[in-house]
């Protein structure tokens, strides 16, 4: 019992300390099967780089993007999250678990996305001024390229590319996987580009099984 709760410590950490450009939106083939009805709001993936690989850009939900997440397995996984893309490279995502609001602050550089601040505030629009953010320091990697197995950063490691993850939003075909790996659990992150994160995964091997916690896309309004 005390090991699990261990887990769900780090696991909150995790889930609470981590993320979802203000570019539009175009068709991208990553199709899949759709759970419900599609409305004007509803953000469509877009295209990669010219180079072949895809946009760090991409990687977060529109400016001004609400997504939901179903929770599964702990009462923290289940998530509200808000995007706004104040400033150029600069994106803000505010994520409510329903126990805290955590203010997370990424800027996005030609070869990563760095992190540059995480922390609970109290109000949605709760962000620094342009100035303040460029003062920032880096406090670690969110992201980095070449999009590629094997691309490791921080205590990530990227071990999956051109993967399916199924949400209840939707079926995507073309996901890829980022993965934290310790003796006692794993956390995975599931990445689309046009979308960001659209499931994390952590998990915990104990002697009566494993021990799964999830939080899966399951709506998004822009």
């Amino acid at each position: 019992m005390r090991k699990i709760n261990l887990f769900i410590f780090l696991l909150v950490a995790v889930l609470v300390f981590s993320g979802c450009s203000k570019k539009q939106p175009t068709a991208l083939d990553n199709s899949g099967s759709t759970n419900g009805t599609i409305g004007e709001g509803i953000v469509k993936e877009s295209e990669s780089e010219s180079d072949g690989e895809i946009s760090l850009t991409d990687l977060f939900l529109p400016d001004g993007s609400k997504a939901h997440y179903l929770g599964e397995g702990n009462e923290f996984a289940e998530l509200d999250v808000e995007v706004a893309r104040p400033f150029e490279n600069y994106v803000v995502v505010h994520e409510n678990n329903g126990g805290s609001l955590v203010r997370h602050i990424y800027k996005i550089e030609p070869d990563k996305i760095s992190i540059l601040d995480e922390q609970t505030v109290e109000l949605v629009k709760d962000f620094p001024t342009l100035a303040e953010l460029d003062a920032m320091d880096p406090t670690g990697v969110y992201l980095k390229k070449p999009i590629k197995k094997g691309t490791t950063f921080d205590t990530w490691t990227i071990v999956e590319i051109d993967t399916t993850v199924d949400t209840p939003y939707k079926k995507f075909d073309h996901a890829f996987v980022i993965e934290m790996k310790t003796d006692d659990f794993v956390n995975r992150k599931y990445f689309v580009e046009g979308f960001g994160e659209v499931k994390r995964e952590s998990i915990m091997q104990t002697d009566d099984g494993e021990f799964v916690v999830t939080s899966t896309l399951k709506t998004v309004d822009k």
